[in-house]
């Protein structure tokens, strides 16, 4: 079963789940969205929940721009982290940070780059 199915079944929100099994509420939107995770906390709970998270199981793409998925977070925590593996996500973050007056700084790692936001640092 998909994150999705298993949020219906038990009739429990994203929010819920995340504080429930103490996971990165922004890393389980994109996972809702269509994407494959990374994040080792996720991968170990879906194993033990039998949530299949295969980018190979969703037919198409997710119909939210990664703006807008992001957007979604940023508004919903007070903090938070941000990886970007294009450049034009990196400035799309950029740009709509600097537009919020949202305090954050930029990491380069292998491969992405790291936002780190926090609205209550102003």
């Amino acid at each position: 079963m998909t994150l999705q199915e298993y949020l219906k079944q038990h009739q429990m929100k994203l929010s819920t789940f995340a504080k429930t099994y103490n996971l990165d509420y922004h890393g389980l939107f994109r996972v809702k969205q269509g994407a494959v995770t990374r994040d080792e906390a996720i991968k170990r709970v879906f194993e033990q929940l039998n949530i299949i998270n295969d980018g190979k199981q969703k037919v198409g793409e997710p119909n939210t721009s990664f703006l807008s998925q992001e957007c979604v977070c940023i508004h919903c925590e007070p903090a938070g982290d941000i990886y970007c593996y294009y450049r034009h996500h990196l400035q799309e973050i950029e740009e709509y940070l600097l537009q919020q007056n949202i305090p954050y700084y930029v990491r380069q790692a292998k491969g992405y780059w790291l936002v780190k936001y926090d609205k209550e640092a102003l």
